[in-house]
């Protein structure tokens, strides 16, 4: 099984989009600019969180790291959320979309070698990050880097490839991405 054999069953009620990209083709956009945005601290979880800045690594080797594929699947998940004050039910689409990200990781076939799996925004799966105490990932088999530790620019490649990046009122889109050979 490769991983086009997979769109189908990525494909489901909460995913509005999924598509299979050559990176020869057209390349992902990595800045360290992205990486400001982090520092920014938005989502809160910048240096409190092992899979975002700077717990992640550096500029310099996560763009490393993203540049030795040669194909993605990128993927959107899309929730109602109704008001955008709602911040309850923002964090709730937050851990279903990282739950969808985990739910495409285990249809990844087995033979599929190295790859390097996304998701929009920091974990969210432990309440609190052992990061913050010193100490290793308690579920290194679970998280998921966000797209942007990585200095991916999703809006630009998304532009780019005719992909519906912002959310309509009242909904929110999260974007996930699995890259590999």
């Amino acid at each position: 099984m490769r991983m086009n054999d997979i769109m189908d069953q990525v494909l489901n009620e909460e995913t509005g989009f999924a598509g299979i990209f050559d990176l020869r083709a057209t390349p992902l956009l990595c800045s360290d600019m992205v990486r400001q945005y982090c520092a920014n601290n938005a989502c809160g979880k910048y240096n409190v969180n092992w899979t975002c800045p700077p717990g992640v690594g550096g500029v310099d080797e996560c763009i490393k790291k993203v540049e030795k594929y040669s194909k993605v699947l990128v993927f959107r998940s899309d929730y109602k959320i109704g008001e955008w004050y709602d911040y309850e039910k923002i964090e709730e689409t937050i851990r279903r979309h990282q739950a969808n990200v985990r739910r495409v990781r285990d249809l990844i076939p087995k033979d599929i070698g190295d790859h390097l799996i996304l998701s929009g925004g920091g974990c969210v799966y432990c309440k609190e990050c052992a990061y913050v105490e010193k100490k290793p990932c308690r579920h290194p088999d679970i998280s998921i880097p966000p797209i942007e530790a990585y200095c991916i620019d999703i809006y630009r490649f998304a532009k780019k490839n005719n992909i519906v990046y912002g959310s309509p009122e009242g909904e929110m889109y999260y974007f996930g991405m699995v890259l590999f050979d």
